[in-house]
């Protein structure tokens, strides 16, 4: 049996990981306005949650109902309960956040190799741990309200359910393993392509010897079977968003070195995933007791690769950045020496700490202090109380024809979803009861002006409403 001291210095370690990890997820959980990234997942939630009407809004402004979203909304409206106003932002954010220190919490549920697990050493899960909480990817995913952070506690506990049953061959593992990838393809169909790429990986890494004398075809239709129910049923009630987007491949040599690059620094964490990779490749080999390693190994370049032929890496992004800190904790504890994994590991935790900050600093730059939010949240606010004697109801001007962004378009609808009835954005210069226009655009409004919103430093709109007449007067 261990000695006490020790498991106890392990749930300190533990704890305080989390909180680290809570503390840099949550530096924007109380911003009252969405940053625009995050803006139509919320709107997508807030339609589930507070039962909008969004059939007259433009395409894209609004997420796909999705579990995610449906779980989120149920979140929040616990959170919110007793209350007449709506659920805030701070609600929905919430949601993400818990999913995503969830996702630090169960790291050490892979468990230690000589019990089937994925790490060497007791202190290995406690490095992935550490690792991933101050991941960028990682940590962006957490502060703001996206499915990513879904998609990566999804992986994860799809990664123990295949750990379970590595270890525990039941019908309940296998089960529990379909069920988990009809909830991941009902929230993005996409993740089809992420089981095309973990398909070899996990031949490769099983061994097909291995797989030849383990097979088991009633399990393997239970799962079939658990994965065909879940879907249908949740394609049955409508929470199946999205379509399956094809791979392409981006042939101009500068974009695809950028965005090869991008993934590296950002998903990859500074390009710690390529070297925990080429150490879980020479020390994993071919050998039969290392299978979790070399799975891993296979993983790895599969995903990145395929990731190229999608925009931003597409489904096979979240892989990528789940992957990094893990083998990072896995790598790390091949190392026999304690003290060896103790300087490798520190090292490692103060250059992804920089990194974040470093990678990180500039978005967050661009994001509007609290007080410029509340100002314009004040400023969409006076416009509630616009007569609606046009159509649409709100009118959110393109910079140019056929050129609008459907993110900023989201993010100031957040304030006014419960008056906007109906919505467009495009280049009219036609009237309507609330006019959005972006700074430097010209117009000549026929309305009273309310006051500026600025979504980030360098993307400023002025917002114009008709008024009631009986606030005409005291206007003028």
């Amino acid at each position: 049996m261990r000695k006490l001291w020790i498991v106890s210095i392990e749930i300190l370690v533990f704890l305080a990981i989390v909180a680290m990890g809570i503390g840099f997820r949550s530096q924007n959980v109380n911003a009252p306005l969405p940053v625009p990234e995050e803006a139509p997942a919320l709107l997508g939630a807030a339609t589930i949650g507070e039962g909008l009407d969004t059939t007259d809004w433009p395409e894209g402004v609004v997420e796909r109902p999705s579990p995610f979203l449906l779980s989120s909304a149920l979140f929040a409206r616990f959170l919110h309960e007793g209350t007449e106003t709506p659920p805030t932002a701070r609600c929905y954010r919430t949601f993400g956040l818990t999913l995503s220190v969830l996702f630090l919490a169960l790291i050490p549920a892979l468990g230690l190799r000589r019990r089937g697990g994925v790490f060497e050493t007791a202190d290995g899960p406690l490095w992935a741990m550490a690792f991933a909480a101050v991941s960028p990817a990682l940590v962006w995913s957490g502060t703001l309200f996206t499915p990513f952070a879904g998609q990566a506690f999804a992986f994860l506990a799809l990664l123990i359910a295949a750990r379970a049953y590595a270890q525990w061959p039941t019908y309940v593992a296998a089960i529990l393993f379909g069920t988990i990838v009809a909830i991941g393809i009902a929230v993005d169909p996409n993740v089809v392509w992420v089981l095309l790429a973990l398909a070899p990986a996990m031949a490769i890494g099983v061994g097909w010897t291995r797989l030849c004398l383990y097979w088991r075809t009633t399990h393997i239709v239970a799962m079939v079977a658990a994965l065909a129910l879940v879907w249908g049923a949740l394609a049955w009630t409508g929470w199946c968003g999205g379509a399956l987007e094809l791979p392409t491949f981006n042939t101009v040599a500068g974009d695809w070195l950028r965005e090869s690059t991008w993934r590296l620094v950002w998903l990859c964490a500074g390009g710690l995933a390529v070297l925990a990779w080429l150490g879980l490749t020479i020390w994993g080999g071919w050998r039969n007791d290392r299978r979790w390693a070399r799975l891993m190994a296979a993983a790895f370049p599969f995903c990145l690769i395929g990731s190229l032929f999608f925009d931003k890496g597409g489904a096979l992004a979240v892989p990528l950045a789940c992957l990094t800190p893990l083998m990072g904790g896995v790598a790390l504890s091949t190392i026999p020496k304690p003290w060896g994994r103790g300087i490798l590991g520190g090292l490692v935790l103060v250059f992804l700490t920089v990194w974040l900050f470093w990678t990180t600093g500039e978005a967050w730059e661009r994001i509007p202090s609290r007080g410029t939010q509340k100002a314009a949240i004040e400023c969409l606010a006076k416009a509630h109380t616009a007569p609606a004697t046009h159509s649409p109801r709100i009118r959110i001007l393109a910079d140019a024809p056929n050129l609008w962004n459907p993110e900023d378009c989201a993010a100031l609808l957040w304030p006014l979803r419960s008056v906007a009835t109906s919505v467009t954005c495009d280049y009219s210069y036609t009237e309507a009861d609330i006019s959005i226009v972006p700074e430097k655009t010209p117009w000549e409004p026929r309305q009273h002006y309310l006051g500026t919103v600025e979504l980030r430093k360098d993307r400023i709109f002025h917002v114009f409403a008709d008024l009631p007449s009986h606030a005409k007067g005291g206007a003028q």
